[in-house]
């Protein structure tokens, strides 16, 4: 069941899609129960890729279905033990009571920029509301952030925010927490992807922090099971989340060889931007991004404009300086007609199947946002942004 819900914001507004799933009406709990008996997302992509029976799949677990999709003996056996081992009421109590979402990459939903990443899971756990704009920067830096983390960040997430960006962080101590709670203080839109299940807390000490970014209208993410604690390996699968999920990571103050050189590393690869603040040259916490800038690998950042100019896209010019703006939508169907038409031009008919929107509503959206200056019609009927 879905309905628009706007979130008002302080400097500005964004419209959300929110998906609220009932025990009666979840066609994905038998996703979840394969996802807890240990089919990797990875496993997911390749059974679920052209065909999206869950339960059926589910219910007819045996022997033989799990030979078919490649699995050895000893797999199977371990599969299946953990198949009749499983609490499912537990389980399916448990996403109720915390309003899990499941969003798969077949969802409309599911985040464009992560289904486009080389490296992305089947299914997200999401608790609280998804954006429908790809306007999504991770900020990622050391755990044992210094006061000069707290002062550039000051300094650039508000006019970020303000410009209708949302920050993504990974929840961890110190850059991570900071640019949340930087940017809910702005009004803005907070998105953490866990390195846990979507059920447990950590660091355990951010329990109300994250119950803060679900407050002002953010989103807790995970691509773990149900249950699953802080285990090493997770971090590096949660790190592809952070970086696949943005279109750019800003860095600061990370060591040489970190996490956050990881997740910036990913973004490189995924073919995302990478931002990174310069710092002290003798501080070992600034080593990595000064090496990012020095070796070309990131954009040397001192302000919010540094990251702007490389993402907006109407410009006028003030002096010598281009300056761009994003048009700002209050409506989740103007967004999503935008966002299409950023990258290519599109009739109504082809906007209406992708959109699964009533082609009257359609064709009035776009009439406003032709007022607007936003979008134009050109010779071949085709919409494209103006």
């Amino acid at each position: 069941m879905f309905f628009v819900k706007d979130l008002e914001k302080r400097n500005f507004r964004i419209s959300f899609i929110e998906i609220i799933i009932s025990q009666d009406m979840n066609p994905f709990l038998p996703l979840v129960f394969l996802h807890s008996i240990w089919f990797t997302q990875r496993t997911l992509i390749r059974i679920f890729e052209n065909e999206e029976n869950y339960e059926k799949f589910y219910n007819n677990l045996g022997a033989t279905s799990l030979q078919k999709v490649g699995y050895r003996d000893d797999k199977i056996s371990l599969l299946l033990e953990n198949k009749a081992k499983l609490d499912t009421v537990k389980i399916t109590n448990l996403l109720e009571k915390l309003q899990v979402q499941i969003v798969t990459i077949h969802h409309p939903l599911y985040p464009t920029l992560l289904r486009e990443a080389p490296v992305h899971p089947y299914f997200l756990y999401i608790r609280g509301t998804l954006p429908t704009h790809t306007n999504l920067l991770s900020v990622v830096g050391s755990r044992k952030s210094t006061s000069y983390s707290r002062t550039v960040l000051t300094n650039i997430i508000p006019e970020l925010v303000q410009r209708g960006y949302g920050i993504i962080s990974g929840g961890a101590y110190g850059v991570d927490t900071l640019a949340h709670k930087i940017t809910i203080e702005n009004g803005g839109y907070a998105l953490a992807v866990f390195g846990t299940g979507i059920d447990r807390c950590y660091p355990k000490e951010n329990k109300d922090f994250f119950n803060n970014i679900l407050k002002s209208g953010g989103a807790l993410v995970s691509p773990f099971p149900i249950g699953m604690g802080p285990e090493p390996y997770n971090f590096p699968i949660r790190n592809e989340v952070v970086a696949g999920i943005s279109r750019g990571t800003l860095v600061t103050e990370a060591a040489e060889k970190s996490g956050t050189i990881i997740t910036a590393g990913l973004a490189l690869d995924f073919g995302r931007d990478v931002f990174a603040i310069p710092g002290d040259i003798t501080k070992a916490t600034s080593s990595g991004t000064n090496i990012l800038i020095r070796d070309g690998q990131a954009k040397l950042i001192i302000n919010a404009s540094d990251i702007l100019s490389e993402y907006e896209t109407e410009t006028s010019t003030q002096g010598n300086i281009v300056v761009k703006k994003i048009p700002k939508f209050d409506d989740p169907i103007e967004a999503s007609i935008y966002e299409i038409l950023k990258t290519e031009s599109m009739s109504i008919s082809s906007m209406e199947d992708i959109l699964n929107a009533d082609v009257s509503i359609i064709a009035f959206k776009l009439s406003m946002m032709e007022v607007r200056g936003i979008v134009e019609m050109g010779m071949d009927g085709n919409y494209h942004v103006h």
